[in-house]
C-alpha cells in the first residue's frame, strides 16, 4: 500500500498474509514491522501492534473493519467476526446455499470477498488418486485417457490397502467401479457410485498427469481447476479435437 501524511513524501508498506488473505503484518521498505495483528479461527482479533500511527483495517477477502461497530464491511452486507457469521441474510437468497447467514464452511481453505458466495482459494482443491500417461496418449481420447488412469488406479488400490480403505471411505465402492471387467477391459469413464461422482481432471501444466477429483466440485469450480481457463487438453492433450 502507498502511504503519505501530509507534508511527507510518499511510502510504500508490504502486506504480509495469512494462508487465507487476513494480513498479519505489514513492514516498510527495510523490512521493519509498522503493524501487526492476530487472529482467531473466524475473523476476530486476538491482538494488534502498530510501532507508528498505521490504520490497517484490511481483514479476511474484500473486508473492511468499521473501527466503530468492530463489524467488517463486505460489500454486500457485514460480518460479525466475534460469531462468524453475517448479521443479515444473503442478498442472492438461497442460490448461496441454505444457511443465509453463513459466511463459509471453513474460514481458512474458503473465501467470500464480495459476500455473496464462497469459494475455495483460487486453485486450491482436494486430489484423491494420480495417473501418469505415457506421452503417446497425450492426443487419444478421453475413454481411452480415463481407461488407464483406472487401470493404474485399480492397481493402487489393490497394492495398497490402506489407500484402498481412504479412497473406500471416501466413495463407497469405487474399487469395484475402477475394477477389470470379465474380459479384462478397464472402465472407460470416471467411477460413479451411489451419491458420489468423480471425474479424472487433465491437470494444465504437468503433461500426462490425471488427477482423480470430486465431480461435482470440478464442474462447480472451473476457474480453481483451470486458472487460465482451460486445462490439460489444451496444453498438452491435443485440444477438445481429440476428446
Amino acid at each position: 500500500m502507498d502511504r503519505a501524511a501530509p507534508g511527507e513524501a510518499d511510502e510504500v508498506l508490504y502486506y504480509h498474509t495469512d494462508v487465507n488473505g487476513a494480513p498479519e503484518e505489514m513492514t516498510d521498505g527495510g523490512g521493519n514491522i509498522v503493524w501487526e495483528a492476530g487472529y482467531q479461527v473466524w475473523g476476530n482479533l486476538t491482538h494488534e501492534k502498530e510501532t507508528r500511527p498505521v490504520q490497517q483495517n484490511l481483514r479476511f477477502q474484500g473486508q473492511y473493519l468499521d473501527r466503530e461497530t468492530g463489524l467488517h464491511y463486505n460489500l454486500y452486507r457485514f460480518y460479525d467476526p466475534d460469531i462468524g457469521k453475517f448479521i443479515s441474510g444473503d442478498p442472492i437468497s438461497i442460490r448461496g446455499g441454505i444457511n443465509l447467514y453463513q459466511y463459509a464452511p471453513n474460514p481458512i481453505s474458503w473465501i467470500d470477498p464480495l459476500g455473496l458466495a464462497s469459494t475455495n482459494n483460487p486453485g486450491v482443491y482436494d486430489v484423491y488418486g494420480e495417473a501418469r500417461l505415457p506421452s503417446d496418449m497425450y492426443r487419444m481420447s478421453d475413454g481411452k485417457h480415463f481407461q488407464e488412469a483406472n487401470r493404474q488406479l485399480y492397481y493402487q488400490m489393490k497394492n495398497d490397502p490402506q489407500f484402498k480403505a481412504t479412497l473406500e471411505g471416501k466413495y463407497p465402492g469405487i474399487f469395484e467401479k475402477v475394477s477389470p471387467g470379465k474380459r479384462g477391459a478397464f472402465p472407460r469413464k470416471a467411477p460413479t457410485g451411489i451419491g458420489w461422482e468423480t471425474t479424472w481432471h487433465h491437470h494444465e501444466r504437468v503433461g500426462g498427469l490425471l488427477q482423480l477429483v470430486d465431480g461435482p466440485d470440478h464442474n462447480s469450480r472451473h476457474l480453481d481447476y483451470h486458472p487460465k481457463g482451460y486445462g490439460g487438453r489444451k496444453t498438452w492433450g491435443g485440444g477438445s479435437g481429440c476428446r
